[in-house]
């Protein structure tokens, strides 16, 4: 059957044959990476975790986990921010680079067609190739070409670079969405911590005119000589130390304000206009899912990490191919002539196809280095995946104990407020039937005012740890469907990735 052929084509496949046979000689698969992708499923959330866990059926949770507190403004800096942001911008632009490369790669598999021209005036040299009446005399040249190439993706060394290029577009992918959240998260942060800088400074202003009206008090009863100037000095001394604590807090909010416009991209005009937050009351989250592996699966971090891993290995497949040869079948079609005026006549036209193979033997060592470096950059993304997976882990469980710490902490605010509101009511009621003075009553309302602002603090603090919470768990929050009404209590869920 093979006698049969032509003797050039039997010649070609001679040649292609004994080259394919040599590509044993070239090979790294005596290599591998060390490393070992975890078993998510072996992992332990710990203790804090599984006892926070429900077992009520979980929903998706909502992109705008943010809308539970109910705040307008609050909505309309964070839809600024994922527009305008510096961060935003900059991943966007990153996401594009990554899908060029891939397109960059993509194009190797496809058929690839170039075309060219060419027309000289030269002299012939007397000693070439060229026939008699060219040898030594001046004439032209031309050519018209269309060159083709095709390579056959023999040992998927193609499909895995694309494979690797389409994994970094994924990496970028979730990279722009991790940025995403800690800026949304940052924002919330920023406008819960200015909220509450407006909050206690409505409870320092009050603290004040209480003071002042305690001095009037105190000056009256001095001139009947019921007191002396020592309880005023006193009076006057904490006036003046909560005066300095009003100053301090016109500048945390000012502060935040810079914040929050820095955030989203805005100068410090921008907010100079914002006005003051309207958020809602809001309970603690619902308990969460204890399960580790579809906990972590919100993490974009952790997804950045997987796919950056996936990549690591369909960079090593490139390498391994590299070691057998390339296979390309190539072809040529045009016009060819060494008579300018000749050149777009039929009998100008020059036609080839054949294979064409490269076939790496001896390198120095390069192809074997090659793939030792991204053997080494596999074990170092699984390494980067492992750490990626223990510290978000941490940071969930942190974030729950610091969450059931200020839910307790503001318990005990709360009972605060209660205990201080009977004894002003109590003050109230002596007062009124002469058993106690009004400088006892102010001192009551007085007490009071502290317990509120140490309520106002452990309320911020209890949303900020809420939103510390959505930030370690990825993003997963919604709202609870059964919370307690005239509170908003948003709810935790963990769902099942695909």
């Amino acid at each position: 059957m093979v006698s049969q052929l032509p003797a050039r084509l039997r010649t070609s496949l001679f040649v292609c044959g004994s080259v394919l046979a040599l590509c044993s000689c070239a090979t790294g698969g005596d290599q591998k990476p060390m490393s070992v992708i975890p078993d998510m499923a072996a992992i332990q959330a710990g203790t804090n975790t599984t006892q926070a866990a429900q077992a009520a059926t979980q929903a998706a949770a909502p992109a705008d986990w943010w809308s539970i507190y109910g705040d307008p403004q609050l909505d309309q800096l964070l839809g600024a921010a994922l527009d305008e942001a510096p961060s935003m911008t900059l991943a966007a632009a990153r996401i594009r680079r990554a899908q060029a490369e891939y397109g960059v790669v993509a194009a190797d598999k496809a058929l690839q067609i170039t075309g060219s021209a060419k027309a000289l005036e030269e002299h012939f040299p007397d000693h070439y190739t060229y026939p008699s009446p060219y040898a030594g005399e001046g004439g032209s040249e031309g050519g018209l070409s269309l060159d083709a190439r095709y390579s056959i993706d023999f040992w998927g060394k193609r499909r895995e670079a694309v494979a690797a290029a389409s994994q970094r577009v994924e990496v970028t992918r979730a990279e722009a969405a991790d940025a995403k959240l800690l800026l949304q998260t940052e924002v919330v942060q920023a406008y819960i911590q200015l909220d509450a800088a407006y909050k206690v400074r409505d409870i320092a202003a009050a603290a004040i005119k209480l003071r002042g009206d305690t001095i009037s008090l105190l000056n009256i009863r001095a001139k009947a000589g019921l007191s002396t100037d020592l309880d005023a000095i006193s009076a006057r001394e904490a006036i003046t130390d909560t005066r300095s604590e009003v100053a301090r807090l016109d500048g945390e909010i000012g502060r935040r304000r810079n914040q929050i416009a820095a955030l989203i991209g805005k100068d410090p005009a921008f907010g100079e206009k914002l006005s003051r937050p309207k958020l809602a009351m809001i309970a603690d989250p619902a308990p969460l899912s204890a399960i580790p592996a579809t906990l972590l699966g919100y993490r974009h971090d952790v997804e950045v990490q997987r796919a950056t891993v996936e990549a690591a290995a369909h960079e090593i497949g490139v390498a391994k191919a590299s070691f057998y040869p390339d296979v390309d079948i190539t072809a040529f079609a045009g016009l060819e002539s060494l008579d300018i005026g000749f050149l777009l006549r039929p009998a100008s036209a020059a036609l080839g196809i054949g294979p064409a193979i490269t076939l790496p033997i001896f390198d120095g060592g390069r192809l074997r280095s090659n793939l030792q470096r991204r053997d080494s950059e596999y074990d170092a993304a699984v390494s980067a995946y492992n750490n990626t997976i223990a510290t978000a882990l941490q940071q969930v469980a942190d974030a729950i104990v610091t969450l059931q710490s200020e839910r307790a902490r503001a318990l005990q605010s709360d009972e605060a407020v209660q205990h201080w509101q009977r004894v002003v009511n109590l003050q109230k009621i002596r007062t009124q039937h002469g058993l106690s003075d009004s400088v006892d009553l102010t001192a009551s309302q007085l007490a009071m005012l502290m317990s509120q602002r140490h309520a106002t603090e452990a309320a911020a603090n209890i949303a900020v740890a809420q939103t510390t919470l959505v930030r370690a768990l990825g993003g997963a929050w919604s709202p609870s469907s059964n919370s307690p009404a005239g509170r908003a209590a948003p709810a935790l869920t963990i769902s099942q990735r695909p």
